[in-house]
């Protein structure tokens, strides 16, 4: 994620000042934020993926061994 200032930087770049860098800051976090809760989530999903199928070749070697 890009800091305040290097996001200020970057919206002094491309020409902005007062409320519009300020607004530009903002959506540029909440973005940053939005994909980071993505990749928490799609993380989550794969520790479950995993959890799942470890329990499933569990549960199969156990039968197996019956």
């Amino acid at each position: 994620m890009a800091t305040v200032q290097e996001l200020t930087a970057l919206g002094h770049e491309i020409g902005l000042t007062g409320l519009d860098l300020k607004e530009f800051i903002k959506e540029q976090q909440n973005l940053a934020r939005e994909e980071r809760e993505k990749d928490r989530e799609e993380r989550e999903k794969e520790r479950e993926y995993q959890r799942e199928k470890d329990e499933r070749d569990r549960q199969y070697e156990l039968e197996r061994q019956k």
